[in-house]
């Protein structure tokens, strides 16, 4: 049986709420991290959702202020999974937003997490971010491994399916704890997605960090999303540890679908960047804080 194609979104507009530097002259405020604010009208149902929150509150409050986005408005959280500088502001966004909310992520989003190298550096949902104080301040969390559609045309990527073979298993060298006890390599399962069908243009992809690297990110889109074109990607693609066999054949793949554009931003990498720019002149989109992308 033919699997059935998402829904659509009428409008979409992504803006960048978290980033590493703002936009030019902006006075808005970067730092190392990635939250986008998602407003999308399908049909009759208008939404607003908040991808990834970011390290730290206070710079996501003060950007939505000065972006006039109101975080009271927020009606869904998306994280695209466990790391701090895409989770650690939630418990201080929360009482932004003053009502209960619903969080999709990954099952795994409270698994222990962390560096070894230079030393033990903590990962992880922790301290005032953990499960139960979460609930407490509204967040309810919907934990899937599977692809999910909340809303039409606005699907979560579910964990993604690793098929490349020159795309290394998690892009950093991250470890938890296994069911028995043992300390084994992270293979960051929870690193999740969204996936947008804009009408008459075909799917956006906005990633957070792109562990799964960004090329089976793609595959995987088009293949649960059931929609054959891709319109564009931003997000972080993970590559700034890469080789440049890596990032080549990366391009080499990109090349291949055709989309209209492509925003690289947060843990991409200076290089990485840099040769995406000059291989997709046309398409290529810088974002910051404070940047936009409307649709259609």
């Amino acid at each position: 049986m033919k699997k059935e194609s998402m829904g659509t979104v009428d409008q979409l507009k992504i803006v960048s709420l978290i980033e590493n530097s703002p936009k030019y002259d902006s006075y808005l405020k970067g730092c190392n991290g990635i939250s986008f604010w998602v407003e999308l009208t399908s049909g009759n149902i208008h939404r607003n959702i908040l991808f990834d929150v970011g390290p730290v509150a206070e710079p996501v409050i003060y950007n939505a202020k000065q972006l006039n986005l109101k975080l009271s408005e927020v009606d869904m959280i998306v994280l695209s999974h466990c790391h701090f500088d895409h989770t650690a502001a939630l418990a201080g966004v929360l009482p932004e937003i003053g009502h209960e909310v619903p969080i999709f992520a990954h099952p795994d989003l409270f698994r222990p997490n962390f560096t070894l190298r230079p030393e033990f550096m903590n990962y992880a949902m922790v301290a005032e971010n953990r499960r139960e104080n979460i609930e407490k301040l509204g967040g309810y969390f919907v934990l899937t491994k599977s692809p999910i559609e909340p809303i039409p045309g606005f699907m979560i990527s579910g964990e993604i399916e690793r098929t490349t073979d020159f795309e290394e298993t998690g892009g950093v060298s991250c470890f938890t704890i296994d069911h028995e006890g043992n300390l084994v390599p992270d293979q960051l399962k929870d690193d999740y997605s969204l996936i947008i069908n804009v009408k008459n243009k075909g799917i956006v992809i906005i990633t957070g960090c792109g562990h799964a690297g960004p090329v089976n990110i793609i595959k995987h889109s088009l293949k649960v999303s059931g929609i054959d074109k891709l319109d564009g990607i931003m997000g972080g693609f993970h590559l700034l540890q890469a080789e440049n066999k890596r990032i080549d054949l990366t391009i080499q793949e990109f090349k291949k679908y055709k989309f209209n554009w492509i925003a690289p931003m947060h843990c991409t990498g200076t290089v990485p960047t840099a040769k995406i720019a000059l291989n997709f002149k046309d398409e290529f989109r810088e974002i910051h804080v404070g940047d936009i992308i409307d649709l259609p």
